[in-house]
């Protein structure tokens, strides 16, 4: 009986089983190597219903530990803890089926420990928490404990029902040294209209909805959980007022322990500020398509892989399967030419999808600047409920193909789709539309995000990290859209912008990468002060928005850009401050002649620190010498560039040697000494950071 239960999460994972798209080309801007695939194991194979039973077959056993005797009751299949008079804690081991009720007032705090304890609810909350001082439920040490919420979906707008796995109205802790893990298959898993707090054990659930949600605040303290929510947020706070004591409500807090976050919406949404702090903390969070749980959100994203040939005139079919023995080829069928923007499309008509199939694909062709048909083969995925997945494969008829692949997050790859400016043909790429119908950012505030210390890897559909300061705060403040990195490393990969604040985005010290965006960085204001921040992206790598005063101050740190927008993009109108170079030592490598990596409205200004600016020839590469005193402190100078090769840059005592991801004619511009000596070489004895990039400050060539 337990698979039968089994199959509704089963079928979670498949959903999104088929959209991943090709690894990804580390020489390509948006990409380091990671796979745009989905994460998180089978569920059957996670243990999550080892403690599931349909008839009891260990006797439950209540056992007072301190505090108020005789306190509980049973009516029927309800546990209910009542009426005490002091600190009262309680033991439960053996199986319940049924549910709990705790309303023990709101003078004294009540603890509910589990000591080889499962219980399974059909009907109601399995545990509601009505009053308590605080209540505290823990899972005692070297023991498994489950609570599992099997009723249909409750309606949350119904006063009487409550639709979480565990519901309180009080501040709550769930901690221990032992294990938790609970399922609620249609519903929340541990929401409390308070305060939540998470200590010390190992917490497994497996949700529908939120599984982590405290109105007022969050907190989670060591131990180690894992937190799916197939079609909502895994943690969530949703009150930013201040509290009667002068307390500010919203903020989630983890400090320490190792958390996985697998959501289908948002990994972390605060309605306040979000804390990572603690060097030991390990904090891992996929969203969306890249969480195989996801329920909800695989109906209404896509994902399109695009295979593109250079070749003339040829035909083709397409291969749809399901496995080795079932599958069947269909035969594209050419249509007529239709003439639009720049270029001509040749269409050819859908492939017609066996029923049972579960992907749609279309075709166009277009005709080349160059005289050669660029042709573009685009897969979405249509997935329908309790179903597998089909791949698919590619074959001519009767003509030589070439042709490489790529994702529609890196379309710009090579000039991109249509020729120079990117999209699709016929006009230019105005922004990125891989975007989904909701939030499904890694981590998001309504205030501030601020990193302290700690190891965070993101793998999300939307902005891996997003401050808000869009919507005024329930206590009556201006948000400030902050997201600051004091430490740590932070490792972020999204199909959107990598980090993203509405205010100040601050990076002071710690390791930053963004291994794959369509922007990299973007913040009213961008500041870099210390720390490793390397970028990979399809548009701008770092974009400040504000209009007047300084958008962008790079003062210490090393910086590492690769991107096919701008390099550094600062758009204030105020003369010589669009970008200030103090300090640190920057690299920013530009793969698009329509773009400049260095771009400003109105100029920047150098004072201090090692800056090297590549880009292709032409286009727009004079905004990167648009500086009040250049001749004095830059050069710009016209080199080819090989891929792999190295670009050995002299600039004073130091050298600098970067390794080239792609083949440029390019034109190279140094900030630091107006005489810089620039040579292409095929070896470097300089030992190279991840980004290919190394530095001899001796003196040494």
């Amino acid at each position: 009986m337990k698979k039968r239960f089994l199959a509704a999460f089963l079928c979670f994972a498949l959903l999104l089983s088929g959209c991943s798209g090709k690894p990804g080309n580390p020489t390509t801007p948006g990409t380091t190597g990671q796979e745009d695939t989905g994460f998180g194991d089978a569920l059957e194979d996670t243990g999550i219903y080892d403690g599931y039973f349909e008839t009891p077959t260990e006797e439950l056993t209540i056992e007072w530990i301190s505090g108020t005797k005789d306190a509980y009751r049973l009516e029927g299949s309800t546990l209910i803890f009542t009426a005490v008079t002091e600190d009262t804690v309680y033991a439960l081991s053996g199986q319940f089926q049924g549910n709990i009720r705790i309303d023990v007032g709101d003078d004294y705090k009540f603890d509910l420990e589990l000591n080889g304890f499962a219980m399974v609810s059909t009907t109601d909350s399995p545990i509601c928490i009505l009053s308590g001082d605080e209540v505290a439920i823990q899972a005692k040490k070297d023991t498994q404990n489950y609570i599992y919420d099997m009723r249909p979906i409750v309606d949350e707008n119904k006063s009487n029902q409550y639709d979480a796995a565990i519901y309180a109205t009080v501040d709550l802790e769930i901690g221990g040294k032992g294990a938790l893990t609970l399922v609620s298959e249609r519903n929340q898993g541990i929401h409390t209209k308070d305060d939540l707090q998470v200590q010390n054990l190992t917490l497994t659930v497996a949700c529908l909805d939120n599984a982590l949600k405290g109105n007022d605040s969050v907190q989670i303290e060591g131990g180690q959980t894992t937190l799916i929510a197939s079609a909502g947020d895994c943690i969530k706070t949703s009150n930013s007022h201040i509290s009667d004591k002068g307390k500010q409500k919203g903020t989630i807090t983890i400090c320490g322990g190792t958390h996985t976050l697998y959501a289908a919406c948002d990994g972390i949404d605060a309605a306040y500020d979000v804390w990572i702090e603690d060097s030991t903390t390990i904090l891992n969070i996929y969203t969306d398509k890249y969480s195989n749980y996801s329920k909800e959100v695989a109906g209404n994203s896509s994902d399109s892989n695009f295979i593109r040939f250079t070749s003339n005139r040829y035909y083709y079919s397409v291969k749809y399967y399901n496995s080795e023995a079932d599958y069947v080829w269909v035969n594209a069928t050419y249509h007529s030419t239709v003439s639009g923007g720049r270029n001509s499309y040749y269409y050819y008509a859908y492939p017609k999808m066996p029923q049972y199939a579960k992907q749609q694909f279309f075709i166009y062709e277009t005709e080349a600047q160059q005289g050669q048909d660029q042709v573009y083969l685009v897969m979405s995925d249509y997935l329908t409920p309790n179903t597998g997945c089909d791949t698919f494969a590619l074959t001519s008829r009767g003509n030589q193909l070439s042709y490489t692949w790529t994702n529609y997050t890196t379309k710009i790859q090579e000039g991109g789709f249509g020729g120079p400016g990117g999209g699709f043909p016929g006009g230019p790429n105005d922004g990125n539309s891989d975007k989904g119908d909701h939030s499904t950012k890694g981590i998001k505030a309504a205030n501030e995000i601020v990193i302290y210390d700690g190891l965070v890897n993101i793998q999300a559909y939307d902005d891996a990290i997003h401050a808000n300061n869009d919507e005024d705060l329930e206590n009556g403040a201006t948000p400030l859209g902050n997201v600051t990195i004091l430490g740590g490393t932070v490792t972020v990969y999204s199909n959107d912008d990598g980090i993203h604040a509405d205010g100040l985005l601050s990076i002071q010290a710690g390791t930053v990468t963004v291994s794959n965006a369509y922007e990299g960085m973007e913040g009213m204001q961008v500041q870099i002060s210390g720390g490793n921040v390397s970028i990979y992206c399809q548009d701008d790598g770092i974009n400040a928005t504000t209009s007047t005063g300084t958008a962008i101050a790079i003062s210490g740190g090393n910086v590492y850009i690769y991107c096919t927008g701008d390099g550094i993009d600062a758009n204030t109108r105020t003369a010589d401050v669009g970008i200030v170079f103090s300090g640190g030592r920057t690299v920013v490598i530009s793969n698009s002649g329509m773009n400049s990596a260095l771009d400003t409205e109105n100029g920047y200004t150098y004072t201090g620190g090692i800056v090297v600016a590549i880009m292709p020839r032409g286009g727009m590469s004079n905004e990167a010498a648009h500086c009040d005193r250049f001749t004095s402190i830059g050069k710009m100078e016209q080199i080819s560039l090989t891929s792999g090769q190295y670009l050995l840059v002299g600039i004073g005592s130091a050298t600098a040697a970067i390794q080239m991801p792609v083949s440029l004619s390019a034109v190279v511009v140094v900030l630091g000494d107006k005489n810089a000596k620039l040579q292409s070489a095929a070896t470097t004895d300089l030992n190279l950071d991840p980004n290919g990039v190394g530095w001899d400050t001796t003196g040494k060539a």
